[in-house]
């Protein structure tokens, strides 16, 4: 006994870094990962990292805490998920205005989402691109193995913080975590309480649409649809029945026009809902047709946003409209949603596809009762 009690102080030693984030406030589930995942597995993962920092001669370069003069360079590498990016990196907005400079490195598929970003000065793409002598510290976003390699192999001289560490497995609310870390590692000093109630992703606030866009937009208050989807537990199959519901309740004030956006996986379903009818709607199709940053800015001018769990989802709680999400069994919404992010959830016992037409028709219109008026 007295050994196995040993034993597992040791891998509690080993795994905790791994699966308890260490402020209180945010929300995470290492308790339902351990049940599906060996303690030994994690423990091992977790001395492969400490070894590979130490075989890369960086563990003794790493720092708790970024002077608010330092000029820094944001690591953000191994993920290519822009909601996971926008969540992951929405801290940042709490450096509004730090006296040293904040610049990004990036993978290429993310570069496009923060680019005109207005708390990063640049946005690279390529570290060999990137002067190490234009910075005093280098801020990880994680120790995974991407972004270690960059760090070894382009700036391994420069000292390096890191957000998250060494965490990595049990699901957590991400835009809760950004915000902690970004507060605990810049020194910013402010409380759970204030940290909880800013809590929100973010992208900078832009609204004006270009004119081809405002063109095609359907007159008066709208609603914005999210097309498609990489997963098809997160992928919504009753879009047309929504409507149909949705048409029924329609009273004169609500919103009449539809648009539907999404990247080319929702191409499809969008053609077949385009060659519906319906008594009082009128659609308009963007899906596969604007950049991102478009997209965000016609969400920024709706009424409402109405999308299952994913990029777009995320996108749309970067601005103050309203939203009514999808989520699927697996992924609960107080690890995804802040109070910030004025969203309804509605959550099944499967896929995102198991929400009922009607229902979702009925919670549409209930939100859009209780939410102030948005005017394009």
């Amino acid at each position: 006994m007295p050994l196995q009690r040993f034993i597992a102080r040791r891998l509690g030693a080993l795994t905790e870094p791994s699966t308890r984030i260490p402020y209180a406030w945010v929300y995470h589930e290492p308790d339902v990962f351990m049940q599906r995942t060996s303690s030994l597995t994690v423990a091992k993962k977790y001395l492969h990292r400490r070894l590979r920092l130490a075989m890369s001669g960086q563990s003794n370069r790493e720092v708790r805490h970024v002077a608010p003069s330092a000029r820094v360079l944001w690591i953000y590498g191994g993920k290519a998920s822009v909601g996971d990016a926008v969540m992951d990196m929405s801290g940042r907005a709490l450096l509004r205005g730090r006296e040293g400079p904040l610049d990004l490195l990036t993978t290429p598929g993310l570069k496009a989402v923060f680019e005109g970003d207005d708390i990063f000065r640049h946005v690279y793409d390529d570290p060999a691109s990137v002067n190490p002598g234009d910075y005093d510290v280098v801020v990880l976003q994680e120790f995974n193995y991407p972004t270690l390699r960059w760090k070894r192999k382009h700036f391994p001289s420069l000292p390096f913080a890191c957000l998250f560490r060494f965490f990595h497995g049990p699901d957590r609310n991400q835009t809760q975590f950004s915000l902690a870390a970004v507060n605990d590692v810049f020194s910013l000093g402010l409380a759970p309480d204030e940290l909880f109630a800013r809590a929100k992703p973010y992208l900078r606030a832009e609204s004006e649409l270009p004119e081809a866009v405002a063109q095609q937009l359907p007159p008066g208050p709208f609603l914005v649809l999210a097309m498609g989807g990489v997963e098809p537990r997160r992928t919504y199959a009753h879009w047309r029945e929504f409507l149909q519901a949705y048409d029924i309740a329609y009273q004169p004030g609500m919103p009449a026009g539809i648009v539907l956006l999404g990247s080319g996986n929702g191409a499809e379903a969008a053609k077949a809902l385009m060659t519906a009818t319906f008594v009082h709607l009128q659609l308009t199709s963007f899906v596969g047709q604007l950049t991102l940053r478009d997209a965000k800015r016609v969400i920024a001018n709706a009424a409402l946003f109405v999308g299952a769990d994913g990029g777009l989802m995320h996108v749309a709680h970067t601005t103050p409209t309203p939203s009514v999400t999808l989520f699927a069994k697996a992924e609960p919404p107080y690890l995804r949603l802040t109070p910030q992010c004025q969203s309804t959830p509605l959550q099944t016992d499967s896929d995102v596809s198991a929400v009922d037409p009607a229902e979702l028709a009925e919670t549409v219109v209930a939100t859009l009762a209780s939410a102030p008026p948005r005017l394009r």
